[in-house]
């Protein structure tokens, strides 16, 4: 292998593992659903402007209807006055009429399914992003969890480099170590001062104890009186 190919697949090692050290799961889960509610959104402003262009098509349509009626009436009043004139010309006005209805209404007729479509889209981005937010909460309270185990392991176990029962018997043990030291120095000073050897040849000196005494009293009082 190539000192380049090397140098290469080493660099997408770091960037990888640095990309997984940095990865969020709960994080990354409710940016997709901010991204889902931008795309539905976005469709939703799209809706709104088809519906208001087959509003606007289904009212040109309608007023081009009642022109064609009004023309065709006219025309037919206009011949049974015997202004046959008159009434060519509302037939030629009736044609437009029905023209531009034909005309918007075959526009509405490719907007109307467009608009049914992108409504069950919509519908079906809601629920898919309804389902995906309750799933990333799911995924954020099952992350949290892990976390406390891990915490709870590292406690326990001394996971992680974290052994806190160690540690702390680690402390016990340097106050032990510190109080014998202590006495040890104590013991020493007595030595050399003699005040050990004093108190050992005090003992010997000592008068009964109150055990002796207790036992002497209880002997007297048993012994019978002399005659």
């Amino acid at each position: 292998m190539s000192l380049l190919n090397t140098i290469s697949r080493t660099l997408k090692g770091m960037l990888n593992d640095a990309a997984e050290s940095v990865q969020d799961p709960s994080r990354d889960a409710r940016q997709i659903v901010r991204e889902l509610d931008g795309s539905i959104g976005t469709a939703e402003n799209s809706l709104i402007e088809i519906e208001a262009q087959v509003s606007t098509q289904r009212s040109k349509r309608d007023l081009a209807a009642e022109k064609a009626e009004k023309y065709a009436d006219g025309a037919k009043r206009a011949l049974q006055a015997g202004n046959e004139s008159l009434a060519r010309e509302a037939l030629s006005a009736q044609a437009a009429a029905e023209g531009e209805r034909d005309s918007l209404g075959a526009e509405l007729a490719k907007l109307e399914p467009s608009l049914d479509q992108l409504k069950t889209q919509i519908s079906e981005m809601r629920e898919r992003r309804n389902d995906l937010n309750s799933r990333s909460n799911i995924l954020s309270a099952k992350q949290e969890i892990a976390k406390a185990k891990d915490t709870a392991a590292s406690a326990l176990g001394g996971i992680g480099g974290q052994n806190f029962s160690e540690d702390f018997n680690k402390l016990e043990e340097k106050v032990n170590l510190s109080n014998a030291r202590s006495d040890a120095r104590l013991g020493s000073a007595d030595q050399r001062s003699g005040k050990a050897l004093d108190d050992q040849l005090a003992s010997l000196t000592k008068g009964p104890s109150v055990d002796d005494r207790l036992a002497a009293l209880k002997k007297e009082i048993n012994t019978p009186p002399a005659p």
